[in-house]
């Protein structure tokens, strides 16, 4: 009897958990089938700054409108363009809903492609704070499931990174900060190249930047 009534404590809160839908937006069409899905008391539409004509406006509205009576609707601009600067923005939002004890869905359907992948990357550099990432189908309006990947790697990989944030020189410079020998700093700088985290020149690439977010 009692784990009976333990068990419907738990499905009660999980009833009261609050939802945040963050989603790359446009059009409404690609918004909405996540919308209807999910449910969501709060949502983050990620607005592209070079594209906020009439059209663009009107969906918004439209998205109020029909959200009014069910959801918070809040607009933060974006460079679709600068994937960091999208991941950064994603990244506030996500820790911020989180810090507020609410579930967070990414619907990376509508939008630019560049501003899905910033996206994206946000969710794999808070992969333990969202719930899902979701893309809606055109023809079907079918909503697929994204992997939630991560930017997980050893802690000296890590404060490698972090030391060609500060531009250490890569290779004596670093290896004297960490205490590490020059070869071990050489192999892990090699296995961040090859994952894609640094350049020819070790710095960092977009990657590597967000993976220190």
């Amino acid at each position: 009897i009692l784990d009976y009534y333990l068990l419907v404590c738990l499905a009660s809160l999980l009833v009261m958990v609050e939802t945040t839908l963050i989603s790359t937006f446009y059009s409404v069409e690609p918004f909405m089938p996540a919308a209807l899905k999910f449910s969501p008391s709060r949502v983050i539409l990620l607005i592209n700054e070079d594209e906020k004509n009439a059209a663009l406006k009107e969906n918004v509205a439209f998205v109020k409108k029909a959200l009014q009576s069910a959801a918070f609707v809040k607009e933060v601009t974006i460079d679709p363009y600068d994937l960091y600067d999208v991941a950064k923005k994603t990244v506030e939002i996500i820790d911020k809903e989180n810090g507020e004890s609410r579930r967070v869905i990414a619907n990376v359907t509508g939008g630019r492609k560049t501003a899905m992948l910033g996206v994206v990357y946000a969710c794999y550099a808070r992969k333990d704070f969202v719930d899902k990432i979701v893309y809606a189908i055109e023809e079907t309006s079918e909503l697929i499931e994204l992997p939630k990947l991560s930017f997980e790697m050893s802690r000296t990989k890590r404060a490698i990174l972090e030391q060609l944030a500060k531009n250490a020189k890569p290779i004596p410079e670093i290896a004297e900060k960490l205490e590490k020998t020059r070869g071990m700093v050489y192999s892990h700088l090699r296995e961040l190249k090859n994952a894609g985290y640094v350049d020819d020149e070790y710095k960092l690439t977009t990657a590597g930047k967000v993976a220190l977010l």
